[in-house]
């Protein structure tokens, strides 16, 4: 067990404080300075789980001393801090001894993580582009986002180095590091490092989308505007989670099951309960009514019932924003045709096989292709099928007037051509 007594700075600016480390939890030797996990009492207060950083060289130290300077810009009294720990103490302006750090933290280093299930993607997904609003709405940029850069303790994520953050960003930025923290999900997803790179600055690649919305639609869904090169804000794909259960389960079982029957419909899943039908086979009710013998049978068919009330149709659905929200999250589903048929490729043994065909469409999307052809959305007028002719009644064809006039006027033009 190590333990030191460090003397820091507090960011009330009330003068230094002493910290009582216990670093008993490893440390993670990074490219600019040494990171040590523990728990730190600061004098007169309460034990807590912490990260205590030491830089020496010059790298180090300037990101160090930057990641303060952004901790004293960040506003979070309406935020929950625990995306990105508290700042206890820091020593950064030493000439001669090293730049410190401490701060509170939640888990330990995200590097090891195993590919996450899809019930367990959709709050670090949440966290992620939470963090970014909070830094956009307070200037920043995060510069970099990389698995050495989060702490995960099972369920959330939060970040731990602020050392890139850059402030005043232009919108170029800020759009990377939405690709970025799409990257960031699809390796938790996946376990394969994406195209966009840890600064989000790489080109999108279809094929990674593609293996997201067979194994992962949830997620799929939500980054499909990042892999489309729509360039979304962190606030707009966190408008796009609304839709996404925040339950353990996922929409995943619509993808599979319910959209080929016409007698089901979604409910809410208890223990063995999945899905309840709504219309009885005909088969069935005549089965009842052959159940019933003798004269209570007779008498049953020798006494017709009267009609049944018609069923009204169902309620529409509440007008609030979630409820519209999951709706169109669902439709967009459906229009992209996400239904598991057999095991996907792994994104790193080559693209994924293209998709189903769309509802209502002859034809897949491919790699790469989020949307049907132009001539699928928006139709194209084709001629009758009988066409040159026009099958009345009586079943007599006759010439479509299509063609009727076209050869009349062709006539016409072509006695008057010989007449004069």
């Amino acid at each position: 067990m190590t333990t030191e007594t460090a003397l820091l700075e507090t960011p009330s600016g009330a003068g230094r404080v002493e910290f009582a480390l216990t670093l008993d939890q490893g440390s993670r030797v990074g490219a600019r300075y040494r990171s040590h996990y523990g728990t730190v009492r600061p004098a007169g207060g309460a034990e807590v789980e912490c990260v205590y950083k030491v830089a020496t060289g010059a790298t180090g130290k300037r990101a160090l001393s930057n990641e303060v300077a952004v901790w004293g810009g960040l506003r979070m009294e309406d935020v929950r801090a625990d995306q990105f720990g508290t700042l206890l103490g820091f020593d950064v302006d030493s000439p001669d001894g090293p730049a410190r750090l401490v701060q509170t933290r939640r888990g330990r280093p995200l590097a090891g993580t195993s590919p996450l299930t899809a019930e367990r993607l959709r709050q670090p997904a949440h966290d992620l582009f939470t963090a970014l609003r909070v830094l956009a709405d307070n200037a920043y940029a995060l510069g970099e986002l990389s698995p050495g850069m989060l702490l995960w303790d099972g369920r959330r994520l939060q970040i731990a180095d602020l050392g890139n953050a850059v402030g005043q960003p232009d919108d170029l930025r800020a759009a990377r590091d939405v690709r970025a923290a799409a990257g960031l999900l699809f390796w938790l997803a996946s376990g394969e490092v994406s195209s966009f790179g840890p600064d989000g600055a790489g080109p999108a690649d279809a094929s990674e989308l593609s293996w997201l919305i067979r194994h992962h639609p949830d997620l799929g869904m939500v980054l499909r505007p990042v892999f489309d090169e729509e360039v979304p804000t962190a606030v707009e794909v966190l408008a796009r989670m609304d839709g996404w259960p925040v339950s353990g389960d996922t929409t995943e079982r619509d993808a599979s099951a319910g959209q080929d029957s016409p007698t089901e419909q979604d409910v809410p899943e208890d223990d063995d309960t999945r899905t309840v039908e709504i219309h009885a086979p005909a088969h069935a009710s005549q089965a009842g009514r052959n159940t019933s013998t003798g004269q209570a049978g007779t008498a049953e068919r020798a006494a017709p019932k009267p009609p049944s009330p018609p069923v009204p149709p169902p309620a529409p659905p509440a007008a609030s924003g979630a409820a519209r929200a999951i709706e169109n999250y669902r439709r967009e589903k459906q229009w992209l045709g996400q239904r598991r048929h057999g095991a996907p490729a792994h994104p790193s043994r080559g693209a994924a096989p293209p998709l189903p065909p769309a509802p209502g469409t002859g034809r897949g999307l491919g790699p790469g292709t989020g949307r049907p052809d132009t001539a699928e959305r928006i139709g194209v007028p084709s001629l009758p099928r009988d066409f040159p002719f026009r099958v009345g009644d009586d079943g007599r064809r006759t010439p479509h007037p299509a063609l009727v006039w076209p050869v009349v006027f062709v006539l016409v033009v072509l006695v008057l051509l010989v007449v004069l």
